[in-house]
């Protein structure tokens, strides 16, 4: 397994894995995990490049969680391809992360289209994380001539709060630039209600 590592700001690491994550790599990824400074506030796994990822695997990142849940630090987990993504879910492990962080984001790539799905309970204090990965988009692609296409993923959504609504809307058109299309999908009814509710329906699909 290959890990490499950039730092966003001050506070904030990516680690970007590829290859296997398994008994024999498990260990190399703890030792990484560990020399992370206490600066560092909020840790990004990216998946992307990883193509299988063992029980071991899922062990140290729970546990990866767990420690820094225990420092008030935040661990973020995206871009999984689909085999990695059945793994998580057929163990449960997305609902471990869910019952800890209550709500997750995580971020997908395909070419020029961008999905980021919703999986919890979304409330006010969730939606600056939404914020920061599409402003990076925008900062990224905004200057380009290409089209992106931004999809939100809401299947897994259960909830999107009161206080949330104004603030998603206001994320969602500040972050918008000409040639980004945004939609959505698998919302749940009462979801779209709220999106209806809020004059966010153009995005429903």
């Amino acid at each position: 397994m290959i890990i490499q590592s950039e730092r966003l700001d001050r506070t904030s690491l990516v680690l970007f894995l590829s290859g296997r994550l398994d008994t024999a790599t498990a260990p190399q990824f703890e030792r990484k995990v560990k020399q992370v400074g206490d600066d560092i506030t909020e840790l990004t796994i990216d998946l992307l490049g990883l193509t299988y990822i063992s029980s071991m695997g899922l062990r140290v990142l729970l546990q990866t969680q767990k420690a820094l849940n225990e420092s008030g630090r935040k661990l973020i987990i995206r871009n999984m391809n689909e085999s990695i993504r059945e793994v998580f879910e057929m163990t449960g492990f997305i609902k471990l992360i869910v019952q800890e962080e209550k709500f997750l984001i995580i971020k997908k790539e395909e070419g020029s289209t961008f999905t980021f799905s919703l999986i919890g309970q979304m409330d006010e204090a969730n939606v600056p994380a939404l914020q920061k990965e599409l402003s990076v988009l925008k900062e990224i692609h905004g200057p380009l001539e290409d089209t992106v296409f931004v999809l939100l993923d809401l299947g897994k959504l259960e909830s999107l709060s009161a206080r949330a609504r104004k603030p998603l809307k206001r994320v969602l058109e500040e972050t918008a630039w000409p040639r980004r299309k945004l939609t959505t999908q698998n919302a749940s009814e009462t979801i779209r209600r709220a999106f209806k509710g809020e004059g966010m329906g153009d995005y429903l699909e």
